[in-house]
């Protein structure tokens, strides 16, 4: 009997796991913003009182922090990689060679470019217990290399080994303020630079399995009441698992799995991840005590085989919080995908998906249905194996889940047409229908995504196939007809013109010097900002469907979206938007109803941010210095030309289409009003989904009226915060009840004249509507322009 990811047995495996990329991009994420704090050459408060509460710890504790420190010492990079020498950790001790050496050499680089002081540089009273210490602060290099080095062993240590060496980084940072060597910041941002170098050295190189020795098993199982007469490791890998063979006394063969105590599953970081990608962990169950897990996977395949799912039968789970193991009866069978592909015949595909079928109406969800997780014995009877990841009493969208993981592992052995015609035979057209949503990257598991790396090609064949035999439309039907020169023409020239008109207001010079005035800052935070509302905006267009979608493609959808406004205004949003939905997995139908409610959520957040701003500005006094805007008729001039060239472009574009037309403005908002009022009753998890819709978009617009505050404030416009978000819901309103009203030149020119009627000047008002249209529409649209035929012929793939 083997488990999924079926192969050879290594001894020390190599493991390389993405979420180490996220660990890289976090650690950057957290210099980039200490390199901004850092930048302004001022102390902050809170910094002050934490570098003192810290410095004035007694003398007595310095001989221990000071032996402790000596740890992010450049020179304990070497010693404590010979020690691991020594033992006999060759990989361990490479992994901490390159990953101190490297945050030491990072540190030194940062500090060069920052050149931030230490405390003694600041008006702040300092205890130096060793004596004053000079040159740069941030960031600091003992914290870097502390961090890197404990980084770098985590894997290679046992969950108290690990907890030590993350304790030890911890005293070395704090050792590095106790001595009035840095200040909080610089120990912030040296523990990120290490804790990234070290994660980028475990993705390059890969982490090791722990091995688990046959007397551990064989003690475990002699406490727990089995006596192992011949255990042995099983000559295969296990993702979470390790296997062993085993016969017990009474002659039975036995396949004994040792529960994976530090399995990536329980990662926090991991599972985050998984759960903003795609809604879904994979493994609700790993952070769950190992006994428990144990319990859980005999309890799934129970409930299975008793209902008839030919499934192993279950002779043992029990362990406790450190250990655990299943022991089952032994099948010998070799996995699905250990066959030769002639013996993949039509008749074993039936049985396959036989068991399917009988475990899915027993509301039993497999969640790891790959290949390797089915069975065929010598009579050619498939068995279900493996229920670690299992989940009694599943819904609708988890027993999908099983069909398309099952499907998308069988495309890698079987032509296309074979896997959907034997699924649908079986299962019928509805199950295999509702499985479409699944065949997406994100949502299968780690060993089918990786062998489709190889073989991209061919989810996209089998998405084809499925739709082809069930008669559904196809996704890469062409969006819109070629729109022609002259349509083309036109609107580059309208946006040209919005562009460029809105500076020439102004004249050049006095807009220059108004960026060069800014503050860069205010610029840096104004694009940190405008990411973070793409990612609210995605996240509440990911709410509208209850299907898994990955984050990223979605924000990347939202900007092809916003590229194709541009040649066909709101018909093209809503056009572009439905096919990546489809393309998804979602139904023409469905896909239509999800903009609609996408359309209602804009609507809605428009005015919870439109009255709260307003209301919250009217309180304290902001809307009160309203004033006549400057610049008027140039203004309205400059946006009605580049209104009407891109407003032109888009009929010229329209007059050759054929083909049904989706909704247009009038009929987007009817559309919106229609879901606002649709659903009298709704569940609780339509209630749940609605409203974080909701919260959501509401943090999406907010978020884009902080970056025009911000935008504005960076070119020396000194306009209150909530006077500004003020006017950006009412327009953001107006945009979303008649999105022609937000094509460009008009909403360049209703910006301007909002900014310059709340008392900004012209100069500055037309530098901040650049940045600010630049950051939230012409960026992301140019970037969507870029990703638009990847979009069309690569997604999913």
């Amino acid at each position: 009997m083997t488990g999924p990811a079926t192969a050879a047995h290594a001894r020390h495996p190599v493991q390389r796991h993405p979420v180490d990329l996220v660990r890289v991009l976090l650690g950057a994420a957290v210099l980039g913003l200490g390199f901004l704090v850092a930048q302004r050459g001022e102390l902050p408060v809170f910094e002050r009182d934490v570098f003192q509460l810290v410095n004035d710890l007694p003398p007595a504790v310095f001989p221990v922090i000071w032996a402790v420190m000596q740890l992010g010492n450049v020179l304990a990079v070497p010693v404590v990689a010979a020690v691991a020498l020594l033992a006999r950790r060759v990989r361990l001790a490479r992994d901490l060679l390159i990953s101190g050496g490297l945050a030491y050499v990072t540190a030194d680089l940062v500090k060069g470019v920052v050149r931030r002081e230490r405390p003694g540089g600041f008006a702040v009273e300092v205890n130096f217990p060793e004596g004053p210490v000079g040159g740069l602060g941030f960031i600091s290099g003992h914290a870097a290399v502390a961090a890197a080095l404990a980084t770098a062993a985590a894997p290679y240590l046992p969950r108290r080994g690990r907890r030590a060496v993350w304790v030890l980084a911890g005293i070395v940072a704090l050792a590095r303020i106790y001595v009035g060597a840095h200040l909080p910041l610089d120990v912030v941002g040296g523990a990120a630079v290490g804790w990234a170098i070290g994660s980028l050295v475990h993705f390059v190189f890969g982490v090791p399995r722990r091995d688990v020795s046959v007397d551990r098993v064989r003690a475990l199982l002699d406490r727990l009441g089995v006596t192992a007469v011949d255990l042995r490791a099983a000559p295969v890998t296990a993702r979470s698992s390790h296997p062993f063979e085993a016969v017990d006394d009474a002659g039975r063969r036995l396949y004994v799995k040792y529960l994976e105590p530090d399995r990536f599953e329980r990662d926090w970081l991991y599972r985050l991840y998984r759960l903003l990608a795609v809604r879904d962990i994979k493994d609700a169950d790993a952070v769950a005590p190992l006994g428990q897990q144990a319990e859980h996977e005999a309890v799934a395949a129970l409930t299975a085989r008793e209902r008839g799912v030919r499934t192993p039968a279950v002779l043992l789970a029990r362990g406790d919080g450190r250990e655990a193991v299943v022991v089952q009866r032994f099948v010998d069978a070799r996995a699905l995908d250990e066959l030769d592909p002639r013996e993949l015949t039509p008749e074993l595909l039936s049985a396959v998906w036989e068991q399917v079928g009988l475990l899915h109406r027993a509301r039993v969800a497999h969640h790891d249905l790959v290949a390797g997780s089915v069975l065929v014995d010598a009579a050619g009877d498939p068995w279900l194996v493996d229920f670690g990841n299992a989940l009694t009493g599943a819904g609708d969208d988890a027993l999908a889940g099983d069909v398309a993981e099952l499907m998308a592992s069988l495309v890698l052995l079987l032509e296309p047409d074979a896997v959907v015609r034997s699924a649908v035979d079986r299962l019928g057209a509805e199950a295999v229908e509702a499985a479409l949503p699944g065949l997406a990257p994100l949502s299968l598991a780690a060993v089918t995504r990786a062998a489709l790396r190889e073989r991209p090609h061919r989810l996209h064949l089998l998405r084809r196939e499925l739709r082809r035999q069930l008669g559904l439309p196809d996704p890469d039907r062409p969006e819109f007809p070629p729109p022609g020169l002259p349509a083309r023409l036109a609107v580059a020239a309208g946006s040209l013109l919005a562009l460029v008109g809105v500076p020439l207001l102004a004249g050049a010079g006095p807009l220059a010097e108004s960026i060069e005035h800014g503050g860069w800052r205010w610029l840096g935070g104004a694009l940190a900002l405008a990411v973070l509302a793409r990612v609210g905006v995605a996240a509440a267009a990911l709410l509208t469907v209850p299907r898994r979608i990955s984050l990223g493609r979605t924000a990347g959808a939202v900007m092809v979206a916003d590229a194709a406004t541009l040649l066909h205004g709101r018909i093209g949003w809503r056009r572009a938007a439905a096919r990546f939905l489809e393309r998804a997995g979602v139904l023409p139908g469905p896909a239509e109803q999800a903009l609609g409610r996408f359309g209602a959520g804009a609507v809605l957040a428009a005015v919870v941010v439109a009255l709260a701003t307003l209301v919250l500005a009217a309180v304290e006094g902001r809307l009160t210095q309203w004033q006549g805007p400057e610049g008027l008729v140039r203004s309205v001039l400059v946006g009605l030309a580049a209104w009407v060239l891109v407003l032109l472009g888009q009929w010229l574009a329209r007059r050759g289409g054929t083909g049904p037309v989706p909704p247009g403005q009038r009929e987007d908002v009817l559309l919106a009003l229609r879901e606002l009022l649709s659903v009298r009753r709704p569940d609780a998890g339509t209630v749940w989904r609605r409203g974080a819709q909701l919260c959501w978009m509401v943090t999406g617009v907010f978020l884009e009226a902080a970056v025009l505050a911000a935008a504005l404030h960076s070119v020396g416009g000194e306009v209150p915060l909530l006077a500004t978000a003020s006017v950006y819901g009412v327009l953001h309103l107006l945009w979303s009840v008649l999105p022609v009203t937000g094509a460009p030149g008009a909403a360049d020119v209703g910006l301007l004249l909002a900014l310059t009627g709340l008392g900004a000047p012209l100069a500055a008002a037309c530098a901040a509507v650049l940045v600010f249209r630049s950051l939230t529409f012409w960026i992301p649209a140019a970037t969507g322009a870029l990703l638009t035929s990847r979009y069309e012929r690569h997604f999913g793939r």
